[in-house]
């Protein structure tokens, strides 16, 4: 009996045991093969392996879909764009009347994301007032990030929408697409280097056009777009033409306040130490420094399981 009744104990406490080791970490993603699926997949992946988590990627229609589950708890972590953020503190774009719960904060800056606008090799054009009359896409209806996007460009140029032969559009493939048709002069895309040599295969050569890097012209930026900022890119990216500033915006780990400090912490600091885990999954990690891991965003809390690594890694110095 007495031997019985220590197999049942034993049972159960294993039981517990696998439950809290098999507990579901899940990540919103945009839908399957985007952008944010593949930058949630590989965040699942290193966190599986480097804090023993369950965790996969869950992909939703877009982001601003499962940023409220993340705000609730219901999933564990979301990633999201800067312009996300955005949206979501003002009730605007694509949370239009309904702003995003406080409980939702930052656990990571994971990548700055690079955006462009993109115009034949053989064209004339150097800058997007060069475009003035052109046709060039807009409206982005199924992507109210990306039309805050072109007003952030249109700023930076001293221009407004209306200055193009406005070619309507709902998402940046549909623009890419016409892009390549020959149907529009010049498109926004993020400059990823696959989607750079694939334009490039197509049209016979592109060029990524030059925005304004003055004080004035990032003001206009932010104004259109807060948190974001200009970089210069390498020379030897495709497109590039001699010195070339563009657009960026970071692409960020959200979570929420009702996430366990412990989980949050264990995720930060596998991600850390994971980024060669994270480039295996996708290039796009290859622009992730874990030095660089703290999120800077107004009006967005830190998580205090995130900030707890971040202390004591040392990168919290000088921040927040």
């Amino acid at each position: 009996m007495t031997l019985i009744r220590f197999c049942t104990v034993g049972l159960v406490a294993t039981c517990v045991a696998g439950a809290a080791h098999a507990q579901s970490v899940g990540i919103g993603t945009g839908p399957a093969a985007s952008l944010t699926n593949r930058i949630g997949s590989g965040i699942a992946k290193v966190i599986a392996d480097g804090a023993g988590l369950n965790t996969r990627a869950i992909p939703h229609t877009s982001n601003a879909h499962h940023a409220p589950l993340v705000a609730k708890g219901t999933l564990a972590f979301g990633v999201n764009s800067t312009g996300d953020v955005n949206d979501a503190i003002a009730g605007t774009g694509g949370f239009k009347g309904r702003p995003i719960s406080k409980d939702w904060v930052a656990a990571a800056r994971m990548v700055p994301l690079p955006v462009g606008t993109l115009v034949r090799k053989d064209s004339p054009f150097q800058t997007l007032k060069d475009l003035t009359g052109k046709r060039m896409t807009v409206g982005y209806t199924a992507q109210k990030t990306v039309l805050n996007i072109l007003n952030a460009f249109v700023g930076n140029a001293g221009m407004k929408v209306e200055d193009f032969k406005g070619v309507p559009v709902p998402n940046t493939t549909a623009g890419a697409e016409l892009f390549l048709k020959g149907s529009v002069d010049g498109t926004l895309s993020s400059l990823g280097g696959a989607r750079l040599r694939n334009a490039a295969a197509k049209v016979g050569g592109i060029r990524i056009l030059k925005m304004n890097n003055t004080p004035e012209g990032r003001a206009a930026l932010q104004k259109s777009y807060p948190n974001s900022y200009l970089v210069k890119l390498d020379d030897k990216t495709i497109g590039v033409e001699g010195e070339t500033w563009v657009m960026a915006f970071d692409m960020l780990l959200m979570t929420s306040t009702k996430l366990s400090a412990d989980v949050v912490y264990k995720s930060v600091k596998a991600l850390h130490a994971g980024k060669k885990g994270l480039v295996a999954v996708s290039p796009v990690f290859r622009g992730f420094h874990p030095k660089n891991m703290v999120p800077e965003l107004k009006g967005v809390g830190l998580h205090p399981g995130a900030e707890k690594f971040y202390k004591e890694a040392g990168l919290m110095k000088g921040k927040m």
